[in-house]
């Protein structure tokens, strides 16, 4: 390989790659099923009993053999002895023989000699007997035992996250908990000496912490559990004070921020306790930095609220999932012509904020503004982000993009 190629910075996707390809998932834990709920479970599970673990009558009605039945019509009944019954959540109190019947409520356990259920409306009680009027063959209103699933079985593989019909299943095998990835715990941190916390005075020059809550609220959704760490001042020794506060609480660190975007900071910030390295993905933001503190993942995110917001819908989304044991790692994306032009750069790709929306069967696309006066208004009104390859100086109205869709399709 010459130097040239050397040199080539990475594109975006064999960026992620490259990220994606020094992590790895958390370990696994034992959680309860409730914990558990939205988590990866880590191995397969396996059902340790039939579910239903016994044959339980479908209806209320009465269990009965088909043979003593085979030839009822309305005009010739059969006559049967009532032996007893058998309640939900109770052993049956008798079994059936020939030309017996036990009455049965739905879900009770089927009795021992019968094999269908007869539904109430198809019978007559006379005192100590029944007249069964239609005849139904063997099997009939009843749920087989395993119907559902054998022991043995697997019902749930590895990779699969867990929600309502897998935590079901999980519950219906008896376990009380499952070995699961569990969800990080972020520290978010921001870093700059003019930033100060939302709702409090700005003075001049200061500028109100956004990213923070912006990572907040993304991590959130994903899944993960965000803590705010607070404003660090852009300080190596302050950095490094913070990151070792939250060490204890903390799977994965991000910070965000000027500090965040000078490698040396931060190279010293975690010196003799960690890596740094940045990631060129050949996109018109500065480079993510990404490497471990105290062997726990971290991140650096540099630059204003779109850029942070892009960066991490980029890279850190699906690297936080994939800690996480996710295999659905990235955003859906959709082909959308073009209702705008988007402006490109010639050495660098892009991606544009845009709106996606369906129209006469095919996708389509329109830019927000570009103006850096409007660009938090155009994050908060787009719901996709458009790829503009380097060396396109623009791309024009009705042409075809690659769009990242990262929230709901909205007319």
């Amino acid at each position: 390989m010459n130097s040239a190629a050397a040199a080539r910075p990475l594109s975006p996707v064999e960026a992620r790659d490259a990220l994606l390809a020094a992590l790895g998932e958390m370990a696994p834990i034992e959680l309860g099923l409730q914990e558990a709920s939205g988590c990866v479970i880590a191995a397969e599970v396996q059902s340790e009993t039939d579910v239903p673990e016994f044959s339980l009558a479908g209806v209320d009605g009465f269990a009965v053999r088909a043979s003593d039945i085979f030839a009822v019509s309305g005009g010739l009944p059969a006559t049967l002895t009532i032996v007893g019954r058998a309640l939900p959540g109770r052993p049956p109190e008798g079994t059936v023989g020939w030309g017996e019947a036990v009455r049965v409520g739905a879900g009770a356990v089927l009795p021992a000699g019968s094999d269908c259920v007869v539904r109430l409306e198809d019978c007559v009680v006379e005192g100590e007997s029944v007249r069964i009027l239609h005849s139904v063959p063997a099997g009939t209103n009843v749920r087989q035992a395993g119907e559902d699933m054998r022991a043995g079985q697997t019902v749930i593989p590895a990779g699969r996250k867990l929600g309502p019909p897998e935590l079901a299943l999980l519950a219906a095998t008896g376990r009380m908990g499952a070995l699961v990835y569990p969800r990080p715990r972020v520290v978010v941190l921001a870093s700059g000496n003019g930033l100060v916390e939302p709702g409090r005075p700005a003075a001049m020059g200061q500028t109100r912490d956004a990213t923070s809550l912006t990572l907040f609220a993304a991590l959130r959704e994903l899944g993960a559990i965000p803590s705010m760490g607070g404003i660090v001042a852009d300080d190596v020794d302050a950095l490094r004070e913070e990151l070792l506060n939250h060490l204890v609480t903390a799977d994965c660190y991000i910070v965000s921020g000027r500090a965040a975007g000078n490698m040396d900071t931060l190279r010293m910030a975690v010196f003799k306790r960690g890596d740094v390295h940045p990631l060129e993905a050949g996109l018109d933001t500065r480079p993510l930095a990404y490497g471990s503190f105290e062997g726990k993942p971290f991140f650096g995110i540099p630059g204003d609220v779109p850029d942070v917001f892009t960066t991490f819908e980029l890279f850190v989304r699906p690297a936080i999932l994939k800690l996480m044991g996710r295999r659905d790692l990235y955003r859906p994306e959709v082909r959308a012509e073009l209702a705008t032009d988007l402006a490109g750069l010639p050495d660098r790709a892009r991606y544009a904020r845009v709106r996606v929306w369906m129209e006469d069967g095919r996708w389509r696309a329109a830019g927000m503004s570009e103006r850096a006066s409007t660009r938090l208004a155009a994050m908060a009104g787009s719901n996709g982000l458009a790829l503009v390859p380097a060396g396109r100086p623009r791309r024009r109205q009705g042409e075809s993009v690659q769009v990242m869709v990262f929230r709901p399709l909205e007319r």
